[in-house]
């Protein structure tokens, strides 16, 4: 068996503490190579974001592999690589939350073509809940039972099937979230790992 080089498969921009034990998850339990990123004083809005991908480090290609320098690149593009960015939609108007959707927002940014915007409509509490997922708005550490990333909350379930089985769930709620688009990458990035 051929191990891979691990090079970072992609930089995710998060919401909030919910998203970001999400993707501490998916590092962790599917062994991908991610990066997060996030606001330590509050949460991240969709308001924000101009102002966020014009600062030091996303403002340019130099200063991003300056600070993610284990990211492939070939002939000057990053290669097998996503910037995620994961966002509620209920603190915008309907015009900024379409073009943040759409990715109308990101045009004329360099890292426009690897940008995939994940939306929760109108928040990630709200898409558990149509899931049957019960999250209480006040109590964020409920993410940690859905997913786990401390032993002992530890599911019997398989990692991979958890992931995948929620991704298949997420997939049929389009109208209130993309997010099985992440989901799916991070596992078809796990699949990818060895040859």
């Amino acid at each position: 068996m051929k191990f891979e080089p691990q090079y970072t498969r992609a930089v995710i921009i998060v919401h909030g503490k919910s998203e970001e034990h999400i993707c501490k998850y998916i590092k962790s339990n599917l062994k991908v190579k991610i990066e997060i990123y996030k606001n330590n004083k509050s949460s991240i809005q969709i308001t924000d974001l101009n102002k966020l991908i014009n600062n030091e480090i996303f403002k340019n290609k130099k200063s991003f592999l300056k600070k993610y320098d284990d990211i492939e690149v070939i002939k000057k593009e990053l290669t097998n690589f996503k910037l995620f960015i994961i966002m509620d939609t209920d603190d915008c108007t309907n015009e900024k939350k379409q073009n943040y959707i759409s990715g109308a927002m990101f045009k004329g940014h360099w890292a426009y073509d690897y940008i995939v915007p994940i939306y929760n409509n109108e928040n990630l509490e709200d898409v558990m809940e149509k899931l049957g997922i019960k999250i209480e708005k006040d109590n964020k550490r409920e993410y940690i039972k859905i997913f786990p990333t401390d032993r002992k909350y530890k599911q019997l379930k398989n990692d991979l099937i958890q992931v995948e089985s929620m991704s298949n769930e997420l997939k049929g709620q389009k109208k209130i979230t993309n997010m099985s688009t992440f989901f799916d990458y991070c596992l078809n990035c796990t699949s990818c790992l060895y040859k």
